[in-house]
């Protein structure tokens, strides 16, 4: 038979088992309605949307057709061929070279990516003097689309200067002081030519343009 003691100690213990099971109760009980709740989903959230951000930035990364579709088309207006050297590993008219009204070395290479319209004109050619004002029309209407230089052939330099200054031009002028006129398929002066981005001849007119019909044809050839 128990002493009163000990009667005492079982009692307590057994309120202490039932408040330590109350507890846990409770405990577990504000666990599962905080995840019901959705506690601790924003950090799996946060973790699957950051997978997402690394993996999408690595497929833009190393997708070369999606940067180069993100790349502005190069501005006509901008290019200098003077800043260029002649790359005879390139093809088409980019390998070749000529010089500038202003006798500095200059490279078709710098075209590269552009539009271009070659015009061969000579201070002696009557057409040739007619149409240049045509051309400065057109390439101030389109000069950032396509790029246009006057390249003066069987000319003296001076003559070429001094047509260029009087018929008002303002695009990029040469000297053809070799065979570009024959290169470029020339039969009689004017000459004028129109150069793929790629440096790939598309058409060789010999004969006066009107700006209608240089604007007509840098459509066909370059979708203006």
């Amino acid at each position: 038979m128990d002493s009163p003691g000990g009667a005492r100690w079982r009692a307590q213990l057994r309120g202490w088992r039932g408040g330590l099971f109350a507890l846990l109760g409770l405990y577990a009980l504000g666990a599962t309605v905080f995840l019901l709740a959705g506690g601790g989903q924003p950090a799996m959230t946060s973790l699957v949307a950051m997978e997402a951000e690394v993996e999408g930035g690595d497929a833009a990364g190393s997708d070369p057709a999606a940067t180069a579709a993100s790349e502005p088309p190069p501005d006509c207006n901008d290019i200098d061929p003077v800043e260029h050297d002649v790359d005879s590993g390139l093809t088409g008219v980019h390998a070749l070279g000529f010089v500038t009204l202003e006798e500095q070395p200059a490279a078709f290479a710098g075209y590269a990516g552009c539009p271009l319209i070659v015009n061969f004109f000579a201070s002696w050619c009557v057409p040739c003097v007619t149409e240049m004002p045509d051309f400065e029309r057109f390439w101030n209407a389109h000069g950032t689309q396509v790029a246009v230089l006057g390249l003066a052939a069987n000319d003296r330099l001076e003559d070429a200067i001094a047509t260029v200054i009087d018929r008002g031009v303002t695009y990029p002028t040469g000297l053809d002081e070799g065979e570009l006129f024959i290169d470029f398929g020339g039969l009689g002066m004017p000459t004028t030519v129109f150069v793929s981005p790629e440096g790939q001849i598309l058409e060789t007119h010999s004969g006066l343009l009107t700006l209608d019909d240089i604007t007509t044809r840098a459509e066909e050839h370059f979708g203006l």
